[in-house]
């Protein structure tokens, strides 16, 4: 089926029962194959409960039709049916129920808009191996906001298995993405099968933001299982990233399967009241690899963790990498922010953190209500915590400067007439002028000296442990030049006269005869010892 349509497509509402709605559908119940969608136009929306679909009936043996959407300015998924009972989502699906591979659907537009509950989904629900795959391609943004009226109906992106059968994968490229207000992007099983892939690459920025209105769901981002297979990989690619008022991402396991790995690249990644979790409830957790380029910050309880036996079960704790070499990870102290690769009767995990520095989350060798780095086990084995920040040394304490004032000193200078000219020179606190012909410095002007610094076995980088331990790395040892702890003392002047010009010389020594009288000034040189 073909629909062509310059302006728009438009699908609205159900009939008065519920029991029918607007739709576009190829469907198969044998052995053949559905057969495929393809609708172009400027802007579609599918509202009200209305459906664009293409579907293998539990009895079929044949695969789901493709789906195909392309619209120049818009698609819009908006809202369910206004049955109270059993409410329709709106939407785009790719469903297949019976032995055969579901379809595949893609959409490609500038504007991709989910709400008030309506989703697009390629689902498998039968046995077959291979999953439909999912694929947005969105100029400009992809938005997907909110639940339905009855909070029942989340909106979203979602490919998933709850039969035998696997779930395919779903892919995100656009230049900014939003999950707000309890909206979800899913690859989920609930079955025996593995669950999906999710991969997402926005140029600008991710927004992950809030939970439903009762607070009972919140934004998402998730590879996730609930049942005995895996789940599927995550990997996130962005300028920016935001995580903020319980939002999370996930790739958790609440079944018997493993938790998925999740990987994200992005220039700055923030947590405030968010998490990244790959966490367990029996099973081994996943792994987490963030690449961030400037700024890791953690704030209100946020969290990083792939932490295993959630439900004080077995299984090991997961991997956390962070690699920042140019960046910072920065937490409040007071906050309760933690990174965690913890278990509870299985091995802690591994943290390997590279960073330029580390400013308010430190190590602990277990929770604690202050902002933690932790791999432990409460009856396991304890895991490791790796810290590299080669700008900062953590053993090494503030540079203490000088207190103690120089005694101020008066210099010995020459009486030159070719020169003519006197100095009076002050040194310690007051510091010296760069040029001591043309820059003055303020009287309240501090000099600061060279210090050496304290001795360190390590130059900056560590390596510290859950069981307390500490690693130290060699690196190049600090190079301190020695310096004079006082100041070469200057002869103290002894008398003054009155040059050529009546100005006051200091002298090292007392002329003979009267102060005011003229004096042979101390020469400067062989020459001017002669004249």
């Amino acid at each position: 089926m073909t629909v062509r349509a310059s302006d728009s497509v438009e699908l609205s509402g159900t009939s008065a029962d519920g029991a029918n709605f607007s739709s576009i559908i190829t469907q198969t119940d044998g052995a053949g194959n559905a057969g495929s969608v393809s609708i172009e136009t400027e802007q579609l929306i599918v509202q009200g409960g209305a459906q664009v679909s293409t579907a293998s009936a539990k009895t079929s043996s044949g695969q789901g039709g493709l789906l195909f959407v392309k619209a120049s300015d818009s698609v819009q998924l908006i809202g369910t049916s206004t049955s109270a009972d059993n409410p329709i989502p709106s939407g785009l699906f790719a469903l297949g129920e019976g032995s055969g591979k579901p379809g595949d659907l893609t959409i490609e537009t500038r504007l991709f808009i989910a709400r008030d509950g309506a989703r697009a989904s390629a689902s498998n629900l039968g046995s077959a191996q291979l999953g439909g795959t999912l694929s947005v391609t969105a100029s400009e943004s992809v938005q997907l906001i909110g639940t339905s009226a009855n909070g029942q109906d989340r909106s979203g992106l979602l490919v998933g298995s709850t039969g035998t059968g696997a779930a395919g994968e779903l892919t995100i490229k656009t230049e900014k993405l939003q999950v707000l207000d309890g909206a979800f992007v899913s690859a989920r099983t609930g079955g025996e099968g593995r669950g999906g892939s999710v991969t997402v690459n926005a140029s600008n920025s991710i927004e992950l933001n809030g939970t439903s209105a009762d607070r009972q769901m919140p934004s998402l981002l998730t590879t996730e299982t609930t049942g005995v297979g895996d789940a599927g990989n995550l990997t996130i690619e962005t300028g920016q990233l935001t995580i903020k008022n319980g939002a999370q991402i996930t790739s958790n396991s609440t079944g018997l399967g493993r938790a998925g790995d999740s990987k994200v690249e992005a220039s700055s990644l923030s947590l405030d009241q968010g998490s990244i979790t790959s966490q367990t409830t029996s099973g081994n957790g996943g792994n987490i690899t963030l690449s961030v380029k400037d700024l890791l910050l953690l704030r209100r309880g946020s969290e990083i963790s792939t932490t295993a036996g959630t439900d004080e079960k077995g299984g090991d704790g997961g991997n956390i990498t962070i690699n920042a070499p140019n960046g910072f990870i920065v937490a409040n102290p007071a906050e309760n922010s933690d990174i965690t690769a913890n278990a509870f009767t299985g091995k802690g995990g591994i943290v390997d953190i590279k960073a330029n520095g580390i400013f308010g989350i430190q190590f602990r060798e277990s929770p604690t209500l202050l902002s933690d780095i932790t791999a432990s086990s409460e009856f396991g084995i304890q895991g490791n915590v790796e810290l590299n920040t080669p700008g900062i040394d953590p053993n090494r304490g503030l540079v203490e400067l000088p207190t103690i004032a120089v005694e101020t000193e008066v210099a010995q200078v020459c009486d030159s007439p070719g020169y003519a000219q006197s100095s009076f020179i002050i040194t310690g606190r007051g510091g010296l002028p760069p040029n001591p012909t043309k820059d003055v410095l303020t009287p309240n002007a501090v000099e600061i000296s060279w210090v050496s610094l304290k001795p360190s076995r390590d130059a900056f980088s560590t390596r510290r442990y859950a069981n307390g331990g500490l690693r130290l790395r060699n690196s190049p040892p600090a190079t301190t030049n020695p310096v004079p702890t006082t100041p070469e003392r200057i002869v103290e002047a002894s008398g003054w006269v009155l040059n050529q010009k009546g100005e006051v010389v200091l002298t090292a020594n007392i002329p003979a005869g009267d102060r005011d009288s003229w004096h042979k000034g101390v020469p400067c040189s062989a020459t001017q010892a002669q004249n």
